[in-house]
Formats: C-alpha cells, sequence, structure tokens
C-alpha cells in the first residue's frame, strides 16, 4: 500500500516553524556552550526570515514569537551581565520578526498573483483551443485550419474536401442523434486513415477537409485511399449498421497558392465526383501531373 503523500500545509508548517525550532536550539544551545552570557542571541534575527521563505504570514508570526521568547528566556537562564546589551538584542529580533511577517505576506501575496496568472494563461490556452475545435467531432474546424497554417509555412501539400454521400437521408431516417454518431465514426475512420503530420478538419455539416502535406500526386492518391477506406465498411451505430459513402475533390496548395484558392478548387472537384454518382475522387483539373483515376 502506497502511504499517502505529506500534504503542502504539513510540509509548510514543517520547514516555517519546526526547522526554525530546531535551528533555534541548535544557535542557543552553541552560546550555552560558550559559558554564560549571550552573544549569539543576535543571530536568532535571522531565523524568522528563514519561516518567511516557506510559511505564510500566521506561520512567520508563530516562529517569530517562539524565536524572540526563546531569546528572552534565554537571557535570563544565562546572562552575561550586559542588560543593555540583550535589551537591544531583544528589540532587533522583535523588529526583525515584524519585518518577516511583511516579507512573508508579501510572498504569498505574489505566490497567489502567479497561480491566478498561470489559471488564466491556462484557461485563455483552453478557450482558444475549443474555439478552433469542432464539438461534435473533436476535429479541428476551420478557425481551427486557419489559425494552425498560420504559424506553418506550407511548401507542398493538397486540400481535399470529402462529402458524405446521401447523409440527409441518415438524419431523415434515423434521425439528428443517430446522424451525429455516424459523424463522429467518419471522423475515426479518417483520423485513422492518414498520416499523423496531416491535418483533418470538420468544414461544416457533412464535409471534411484534410490537408496531405507532401507531393500533390502523393495527397491524390491519399485522398482515394481515404475514400476507399473510410466506405469499406459500414458504420455501426446505436441504429444498427448504415453504409458509408464519401465524395471527394483534390487539388495542390503551395506556397504560390492560397489556402482559399486551393479550397475553392478543391470543393469544384468534389462537386463534380457527386455528380458522377457515389463513392467517386476527382482532382483539380488545372493541377499538374493529373492524379488517381476516380
Amino acid at each position: 500500500m502506497v502511504p499517502p503523500r505529506k500534504s503542502a500545509g504539513t510540509a509548510s508548517w514543517t520547514l516555517s516553524v519546526i526547522v526554525p525550532i530546531i535551528l533555534i536550539v541548535l544557535i542557543l544551545g552553541a552560546d550555552f556552550r560558550e559559558g554564560p552570557k549571550t552573544a549569539y542571541v543576535g543571530v536568532l534575527t535571522a531565523v524568522p526570515f528563514f519561516a518567511a521563505i516557506f510559511g505564510s504570514p500566521l506561520m512567520t508570526a508563530v516562529t517569530a514569537v517562539i524565536t524572540w521568547t526563546s531569546g528572552f528566556l534565554f537571557g535570563l537562564l544565562a546572562s552575561d551581565g550586559n542588560a543593555p546589551a540583550q535589551t537591544v538584542r531583544l528589540v532587533i529580533i522583535a523588529l526583525a520578526g515584524f519585518i518577516a511577517v511583511g516579507a512573508s505576506y508579501v510572498r504569498q501575496r505574489r505566490d497567489i498573483q502567479f497561480r491566478e496568472a498561470q489559471r488564466e494563461a491556462a484557461q485563455a490556452q483552453a478557450l482558444r483551443l475549443q474555439a478552433g475545435q469542432d464539438d461534435l467531432t473533436r476535429l479541428l474546424n476551420r478557425r481551427g485550419v486557419y489559425e494552425r497554417l498560420e504559424s506553418e509555412e506550407i511548401h507542398d501539400a493538397t486540400v481535399v474536401v470529402l462529402d458524405c454521400d446521401d447523409f440527409k437521408e441518415v438524419n431523415d431516417t434515423y434521425g439528428h442523434l443517430v446522424g451525429d454518431e455516424f459523424l463522429q465514426g467518419i471522423a475515426g475512420r479518417l483520423t485513422g486513415a492518414v498520416s499523423r503530420s496531416d491535418l483533418i478538419a470538420r468544414w461544416g455539416g457533412d464535409e471534411f477537409l484534410i490537408i496531405v502535406r507532401g507531393p500533390f500526386v502523393e495527397g491524390s492518391e491519399v485522398a482515394a485511399r481515404v475514400v476507399r477506406e473510410v466506405s469499406s465498411r459500414p458504420m455501426s451505430t446505436s441504429a444498427g449498421l448504415i453504409p458509408v459513402s464519401l465524395s471527394a475533390g483534390a487539388a495542390p496548395l503551395s506556397s504560390s497558392t492560397s489556402l482559399d484558392q486551393a479550397l475553392g478548387a478543391a470543393d469544384r472537384a468534389m462537386y463534380q465526383a457527386k455528380g458522377r454518382g457515389t463513392g467517386h475522387v476527382v482532382v483539380d483539373a488545372a493541377a499538374s501531373d493529373g492524379g488517381p483515376p476516380a
């Protein structure tokens, strides 16, 4: 059985109170060994500051009181006969205690502000990621794609726009909840069919987008393979097995071509594919090197 971890509160009390008490014992013990005097009592001024590093203002105040009381009692038991000097030492220890409590308060406030800043930054990052993510499929959405591409320079890639054939019939026959399951299943298959370096997004409704990195010839081949793999077997849903069919259009994306231009070309090619029936892939006619057979 794994022993429970020591809580942060217990650790703070240990470092800010118990360890300082041990320091006090060591300091006064060394003083006592040298004879009946209180020369080392002044060293106790450092003890509250040690507590301020690790503890809260309350913990530091407790340590400061213990420190001053220890110096006072030690002066009664081992006085060197120099009462004025002892009084000065006690005053300095008291001042050091007050300063240490104030320092602990300032440190604690800064720690709180730092944690709040970290939490706000994490929340802002989470919101930014959510804003770029499709709620249903957990794929990127339009905004997410544009944000990703803004931070990357793509020299050679293929834009593939895919549309679910007859998806309206799925919704009309089985209802929108099953339709959502259907889209989630397609998103999962698309994710498993491409490389991790490729971008996948739900482009809206029943349309998906893939940006395949690499030469256009290879990208258009990937588009044809993805359509075959995703459509190779029915989709399992709560309403049973539903056939899957995709139509796709592919167009090149390069440093000389904007994403919007490539999207427009791929979108036109996709509608040409849908005009041929179901399960077809059409490559942008203006693209060089051609593409795989539709």
